[in-house]
């Protein structure tokens, strides 16, 4: 069983608790998610199944689409409802109109530096930032670039307020909704996340738990579906067989095809996908197969 599935992760458990019911269900053993989703959070969790597990470093770049509703008046030490309260019920002298939120919240769209939450999964020296955070350890995080190409107001009726944002991955909703009450001047929190997007998988598409123990291994999709943001390139039975014995496959020998120099490409032969290549110089080099 190869291939790659878009799980919908329903709130209160852990991305790895996911795979874990998606082990369980389908009775394989490889299985791998990409893209963390936080136990608060639902929504869609791709899914990799058997040799489609080699693939997903390179996945975790696929944009992402959430919808995420925070709440005015209570901040918290996690930045989401889960955490201890730090201000609680405060009632501002001014509440921001709808225009006036709607166009801070749309101020964020664009390339920016985003220093992520310290109860992140980010890793230092080793362990979890949100183990550190949790043990009073003090650390700061480096910030990184991101880019989020939409940041919508969907509806606003204090104290909550809903958010659309499509961003590039290493974003951290929960930082946004941060950096956007720094801006307001007012406490609040992330109340709800949902994941509706992770690439070409969209969450009317996503798979329960229930359908998968009806349905199992029919809801497995081919393992290049999630590989869509990579460019195709086909190559001949001999290119296929070059590239299999670890050698490069010249451009000259590619109708109407050149590529560009590290650009990663999804690769086909006759019998249909068959792993990444890579460009070089001259030609392409297979730099990781599904065989």
């Amino acid at each position: 069983m190869d291939g790659v599935f878009p799980f919908l992760k329903p709130p209160g458990i852990t991305s790895h608790d996911a795979v874990g019911i998606c082990r369980r269900l389908l009775k394989e053993r490889r299985i791998g998610h990409s893209g963390t989703l936080d136990p608060l959070a639902y929504g869609v969790l791709p899914i990799f199944v058997g040799k489609a597990t080699r693939i997903i470093e390179f996945t975790e770049s696929m944009t992402k689409t959430y919808v995420a509703e925070g709440r005015f008046g209570y901040g918290t030490d996690t930045e989401d409802i889960t955490g201890n309260p730090l201000q609680a019920d405060i009632t501002p002298t001014t509440i921001p109109t709808w225009e006036e939120l709607g166009a801070i919240v749309a101020s964020f769209t664009g390339k920016q530096d985003q220093t992520p939450s310290i109860y992140s999964a980010i890793k230092i020296n080793g362990r979890r930032a949100y183990e550190l955070a949790r043990e009073g350890v003090e650390f700061t995080l480096p910030a990184r670039t991101i880019e989020i190409t939409e940041c919508t107001l969907l509806a606003y009726a204090y104290p909550y307020f809903t958010i659309r944002v499509t961003c590039s991955a290493g974003t951290y909703i929960r930082a946004l909704l941060r950096d956007i009450e720094a801006r307001v001047g007012i406490p609040a929190t992330m109340t709800q996340l949902a994941r509706t997007a992770v690439g070409e998988y969209t969450i009317d598409k996503a798979v329960t738990a229930e359908e998968l123990a009806e349905k199992g291994e029919a809801l497995v999709g081919a393992t290049d579906s999630a590989l869509m943001h990579l460019q195709p390139v086909n190559v001949s039975e001999n290119g296929f067989i070059a590239l299999k014995q670890g050698k490069q496959w010249p451009y000259t020998k590619i109708d109407g095809f050149h590529g560009e120099v590290d650009r990663l490409y999804r690769a086909y032969n006759d019998a249909g996908f068959f792993g990444i290549v890579s460009g070089t110089d001259t030609g392409l080099k297979v730099v990781k197969n599904i065989f």
